[in-house]
Parts: C-alpha cells; sequence; structure tokens
C-alpha cells in the first residue's frame, strides 16, 4: 500500500548505490594494501635471513668481529608481524576495519626502520657510512606508501614519518647537515610523489565505482562499451530479436491524486524497485520507466537465445509478486521480433535507448489489457518462440493502429 510521509525520503536504491560506491574504493584501497604487505613480507623474510646469516658470520658478510643478536631478533619478529597483517587482510571482512589498519602499519613500518637505524646505528657505528643509503632507501619506501591508501592524509602521514626517521639517522650517524637536507628534501619529493598516486587510484576507485552506478542504469555490457571503445557505442546502432515487455499499474493516476507526493514517490520507488529486480533477475533490462509503467527488453544488448521464456517467466513473477505490493492490478503486453539498440540525442544528452515496431505492439498489447479483462497479454510472435510453455488463445484482435488483427495469447487457467 501507499505510505504517507512527512518525513524526508532517501531512497533505498539510493542508499545502496552509496554504500556500494564506498564499498569499491575500499576493495580497491584494500586490493593495494595487499599488494604490498605480501612484498613487505617477501623483502623481510629475505632481509631476515641475511640478518641470521650475519649473526652467524660477521667476520666474513661485515668484516666485524661479532654482531649482537638483536637485529636477527627483530627481522623475525617484523617478519612475523608482517606475516600477521598480510592474513588479516587477507579476512573476507577486512574492508571493513581497513581504516584501523591502515594506521597501524605504517605505524609499525616507522618504528621498524627506528629500530633498524637503531641497531645499525650501534653494530656499525662510523665503521660503514654508506649504510645511511639503504636508510633513505627505506625512508623513501615509507614515504611512498601512502600513495596506495587513497587518502591524502595517509600520504602525509607516512611522509612525516619517513622525514622523522631520516632526521634520527641522519642525527646519530653524524650526517653532514647540506647531505642531510638534500635527502630529505628527496624523501619529501617522494612523499608528494606519493600524494599524487593518492590522487590517482583514487580517481580509479571513483571510476569503478561510477561504472557501478552506471550499471543501475544501463546493462553491463553498454557500460563495458561506454568505458572500453565510447565512439563504437554512439556512432554503431546494432539490431536484435527481443522480447519486449511494456506494463502499466490501471487506475494510477486517479488513484495518485488522493495521496501526498511523498507518498506517491515511496510507492513508485518500492513498485519500480520490485519490477527492476525481478527483470533482471531474468536476464532482461530496464530500458525506461514512465511513471508507473515500465518497458523492459529481454534479449538486448545481451543476447538471450529464449529471451521468450525468460520475460514470460518474468511477468509471471510480476504478476505474483505486485499483489502483494499495489492495491491496484498491473497490466503487462508481451511481443517479440526485431529492434535496434543505440543512443539517441544530441551532445549535450544521450540516452540508450530500443527503436521499432517491437515495441509499439508490445504496448498496444499492455493497453489491450483493461479491454479482455486479463492481466497479461502475449503476442504470437513471443508464442511461437517458447521453448517451455503452453498457453491459451484468445483468437485475433484488433490492434491500435494497426490494420491487421494479430493473435494473442494468455497464461494457461490454474
Amino acid at each position: 500500500m501507499i505510505q504517507r510521509s512527512n518525513d524526508r525520503f532517501v531512497a533505498p536504491a539510493a542508499q545502496s548505490i552509496q554504500a556500494a560506491v564506498h564499498q569499491v574504493i575500499a576493495k580497491a584501497s584494500l586490493s593495494n594494501e595487499l599488494k604490498v604487505a605480501f612484498v613487505k613480507v617477501v623483502v623481510v623474510l629475505i632481509s631476515s635471513i641475511l640478518d641470521v646469516l650475519v649473526f652467524f658470520f660477521p667476520q666474513r658478510l661485515i668484516g666485524e668481529a661479532s654482531v649482537p643478536p638483536t637485529v636477527a631478533i627483530i627481522s623475525i619478529g617484523a617478519c612475523i608481524i608482517y606475516m600477521g597483517f598480510l592474513i588479516a587482510l587477507r579476512q573476507p571482512s577486512a574492508w571493513r576495519w581497513l581504516p584501523k589498519l591502515q594506521i597501524v602499519i605504517p605505524l609499525f613500518d616507522s618504528l621498524l626502520i627506528a629500530l633498524f637505524i637503531t641497531n645499525i646505528s650501534s653494530v656499525l657505528g662510523d665503521s660503514q657510512p654508506q649504510i645511511i643509503t639503504n636508510i633513505a632507501a627505506f625512508c623513501c619506501l615509507l614515504a611512498v606508501s601512502g600513495g596506495i591508501r587513497i587518502r591524502r592524509q595517509a600520504s602525509a602521514i607516512t611522509t612525516v614519518l619517513a622525514l622523522a626517521n631520516f632526521a634520527y639517522a641522519a642525527f646519530l650517524f653524524r650526517l653532514n647537515p647540506a647531505i642531510a637536507i638534500f635527502a630529505l628534501f628527496t624523501i619529501l619529493g617522494t612523499g608528494l610523489m606519493g600524494m599524487l598516486t593518492s590522487d590517482i587510484v583514487r580517481r580509479q576507485g571513483k571510476n569503478e565505482a561510477g561504472r557501478l552506478l552506471m550499471q543501475q542504469f544501463l546493462p553491463a555490457n553498454v557500460v563495458e562499451a561506454a568505458f572500453e571503445t565510447p565512439t563504437e557505442l554512439i556512432e554503431e546502432p546494432m539490431a536484435f530479436d527481443v522480447t519486449i515487455m511494456m506494463t502499466d499499474l490501471r487506475g494510477f493516476t486517479n488513484y495518485a491524486e488522493k495521496q501526498e507526493p511523498a507518498a506517491v514517490f515511496n510507492f513508485l520507488n518500492q513498485f519500480q524497485g520490485l519490477l527492476a529486480t525481478i527483470v533482471e533477475h531474468h536476464d532482461g533490462w530496464v530500458s525506461t520507466f514512465m511513471g508507473d509503467g515500465m518497458l523492459a527488453v529481454f534479449g538486448a544488448p545481451k543476447v538471450l537465445d529464449n529471451h521468450a521464456d525468460h520475460a514470460v517467466q518474468a511477468a509471471q513473477k510480476i504478476l505474483a509478486e505486485v499483489k502483494q505490493l499495489s492495491p491496484l492490478p498491473i497490466g503487462i503486453g508481451l511481443h517479440s521480433g526485431s529492434i535496434v539498440a543505440g543512443c539517441l540525442g544530441t551532445d549535450g544528452h544521450l540516452e540508450f535507448s530500443v527503436i521499432g515496431d517491437t515495441v509499439n505492439v508490445a504496448s498496444r498489447l499492455e493497453s489491450l489489457t483493461k479491454e479482455v479483462d486479463s492481466s497479461l497479454l502475449i503476442s504470437k510472435a513471443t508464442q511461437q518462440r517458447l521453448k517451455s510453455l503452453s498457453l491459451q488463445s484468445l483468437g485475433k484482435l484488433p490492434i491500435r493502429g494497426r490494420d491487421e488483427h494479430i493473435e494473442v495469447f494468455v497464461l494457461p487457467p490454474g
């Protein structure tokens, strides 16, 4: 039934799209985080192996008599923790608490680099100052890692942490101030590149969200064509053999006059949402909603060999479900034949639509449902394409706007 409401109405479809958009962006960020986590595990694992070898063979590998075990212990501990992060990120629900991990992970990265700097300083001291180049490289990697997280704030945080770590290393190794400043600017530049990368990754996530949003209005393969080969989509209309479904609520105009506009909108949103869900579940596509009416296509642009069966099954489901939602009866017309699908309009406004006499006949059949007192009328052309259902003929009936009568069918009783 139609509900009266004075509250601001937020369409469930809009809510679901918003949620889906946020989920797409979050999953893109999670995918990036997973890739980096895997690389970290590999790098730290190799580092752990090398640190263990250095601990057992310090003279042969680095020319030192001995080294404390702390470096190897820290490397092994870091490897275990990074494996834990990788396992956590691979959980199905990881994207829900990803924002917290994206704070914890860079903080741990920074802590690990600080420990590395401290231990290297205590082990090598001034004996091998070239180690500062390794530290600078680690700091650059930390600075740029924020770019994968789609948020500029993440890049800013990792850049600050990287600069702080290198400043700490420059102090411990008594680095020449001029060299230190040059290195700090290099790390800062790397962090800024990370911010640019963040913008690119965020834009990619928004593109995926846009693709998802477009799929609410157009078939999936039309959306793919719009993204991959937009000029072909606009310039080349395509011919298909389809079944067209036209629907209309009887008496809706008079009924809606007695309702508040918000209540009418609420009802139509639920009603159209139900019809669209059923059509899509049966591999069809809603081309147009016309107030309380709908034009749906089965067999274009996604080709279906048994599009007539899909359309009739969808119509049966609609008839069953609408009774539970609407106080008004529905009329449905089905007709099969050739149509042309493509973009119509000007540069300012384009619409992907279907054109052909098949659409007109389906519309006339829907109007005829009122005269013959039947909720669903199916043309001879559709009946001939059915593979799994027998229908009952009403004989040849006149169709408004056509000289020839066409044979019309209904569902068998019972």
